[in-house]
């Protein structure tokens, strides 16, 4: 067990400890990128991870879920490296595509790898916590990855051929793990998207309570989802480009809390759970009016909140999906995520147009106390999770 949290908490890290984080969306935007062009960015990655969901799961079924990591690295490695040697919009456009390719085996392999190896070497109930505890170093990585733009009077071949040594790290972490025995096969066979889909749907209109938190749980991780954003919105609060890491490192320094402690309220009465999704929308609202830097506080308790939030309905979402389905279940939640996070950019580089990111954040802020509402009115009645 101790094997298998090293391993999963150091890639956990390493995955996210770029210092390219901070500043590659401003690096994109000094090459020629507008507000809305840097939104499609990410909508591309996202559709790198969508379009790529039948062969990751095929890779993953054939191959295991650690070596489908090791692939899913390699195209991250590539994705960075072609920004600094094509850096304009077709070389972003691959390297974005390739990311979100990687991000699809993570979805998919990396969170399987993490809840059946808990259930192998440590103990189901245990889930949460260290859920909660690889999310925090996730947040950990993320957060000092901040320190990149104090670094770039180095230049961004440097910050760059840095992130690309954190990967191979990671990469090493992955090596380091126990054997996870998983059902894999010379006769899998590769499942076309549109039937992968199909399949995990049915498995989940089966189970509705597994539908409904599914659900929730995806509007939760993906609408209030700024981390991509942070650089540009501190630019535009005021912070000079060379400061502008203190953003991502304070908002996700308030992500790591929320993470970290959330495991502590894993039975928190649902009704108390679902008026905070209420609570994050009204501090998305609060700072989009604001909006300068005395106001990051009011986005620091939102982070805190919707992490945490986020970590305890995934938590739920993983004990209901049946093992055998795991990878299949896994797989549709991705797409969705990422569909969602595609229509969240859209709204969010929408709402730049209107001359400030700071009508997104309030769009985004209106869109939490909708569901807020439909999970106290339905969810809540239609699947009681803690009374």
């Amino acid at each position: 067990m101790r094997r298998l949290l090293l391993g999963i908490y150091g890639f956990a890290f390493f995955n996210k400890f770029l210092l390219l984080t901070p500043v590659y969306a401003i690096f994109m935007q000094q090459n020629g990128l507008n507000d809305l062009q840097l939104s499609t960015m990410f909508i591309i990655s996202a559709l790198g991870t969508i379009l790529c969901q039948g062969p990751i799961t095929f890779i993953t079924n054939r191959l295991g879920q650690r070596w489908s990591m090791m692939i899913g690295q390699m195209l991250k490695v590539f994705a960075i490296v072609l920004w600094l040697v094509l850096p304009n919009y077709t070389g972003f456009v691959i390297g974005m595509f390739a990311w979100g390719a990687q991000a699809g085996f993570r979805s998919v392999a990396f969170e399987g790898l993490v809840y059946d190896g808990v259930a192998i070497y440590g103990n189901k109930r245990d889930y949460s916590r260290i859920l909660g505890r690889k999310s925090t170093y996730e947040s950990v990585g993320v957060a000092l990855s901040a320190f990149g733009s104090l670094l770039m009077f180095m230049g961004y071949t440097w910050v760059t051929w840095a992130s690309v040594v954190a990967i191979l790290i990671s990469m090493i972490c992955l090596i380091i793990l126990p054997h996870i025995p998983i059902a894999s096969s010379k006769n899998v066979v590769a499942i076309p998207m549109r039937k992968l889909l199909r399949s995990g749907l049915n498995i989940c209109l089966k189970i509705p309570c597994l539908m409904s938190v599914m659900i929730l749980t995806l509007l939760i991780i993906n609408i209030p989802f700024l981390d991509d954003f942070l650089s540009p919105i501190g630019l535009q609060i005021g912070i000079p480009t060379e400061y502008v890491g203190v953003v991502p490192l304070f908002l996700l320094g308030c992500a790591t809390i929320g993470q970290r402690f959330a495991y502590r309220f894993t039975k928190i009465h649902d009704g108390l759970l679902y008026s905070l999704i209420g609570g994050v929308g009204a501090a998305f609202i609060a700072f989009g009016l604001h909006y300068d830097v005395w106001s990051l506080w009011i986005m620091g308790i939102a982070y805190m909140l919707f992490y945490g939030i986020y970590t305890l309905l995934y938590s739920r979402f993983q004990h209901m999906i049946p093992p055998r389905h795991r990878s299949v279940v896994l797989s549709v939640y991705t797409t969705l995520n990422y569909v969602l996070y595609m229509i969240v950019c859209g709204v969010v580089g929408l709402g730049a147009t209107l001359g400030s990111w700071r009508f997104s954040i309030i769009i985004l802020g209106l869109l939490m106390l909708v569901v807020c509402a439909w999970a106290m009115l339905y969810v809540r009645r239609q699947c009681p999770l803690n009374k």
